[in-house]
């Protein structure tokens, strides 16, 4: 009884359920494929990957190879944000938001195929500079010799 007044428009729950207009945003995060997931693939970033470093951050890139059918592999994107870079946990996420944002919007494409790590060295003033200094240290990398596999 309670469902059909609720599907119908009327009574108390009416008012409290989301209006069929409003579109669901589920498109709008990187998908599960185009993120890391484990340490390995860090350390994989961080052995074999072409580096660039700034002053708030450090870029490491990884080539992913291509699939079986020849086709290359979407891009992956990892972030690191220490608590000795942003003290607060607040801090930390919006960080980690503003890169996947960066990647998703502006860098995606243009990584495609790669497995991209950022490293935060410390705590950029503002949104912009975040995203500039990413940018141009991905270009920075794209470039760079891949370094050799450390020695243990």
């Amino acid at each position: 009884m309670l469902e059909q007044r609720v599907r119908q428009g009327n009574g108390p729950l009416a008012e409290a359920s989301c209006p069929p207009t409003v579109p669901y945003m589920s498109d709008q995060g990187l998908p599960p494929a185009a993120r890391f997931h484990h340490g390995i693939d860090f350390s994989r970033a961080f052995d074999r990957g072409q580096k660039a470093g700034g002053r708030h951050c450090q870029v490491l890139l990884r080539p992913r190879g291509r699939q079986q059918d020849g086709r290359g592999r979407c891009g992956r994107l990892g972030v690191m944000v220490s608590t000795k870079v942003a003290a607060l946990a607040v801090r930390r996420h919006a960080l980690k938001r503003w890169v996947r944002e960066l990647f998703r919007l502006r860098l995606k494409e243009r990584l495609d195929g790669w497995d991209c790590a950022v490293v935060f060295r410390s705590d950029p003033p503002d949104h912009a500079t975040c995203d500039a200094e990413v940018v141009a240290l991905v270009d920075r990398a794209l470039v760079a010799k891949a370094e050799g596999r450390r020695r243990r």
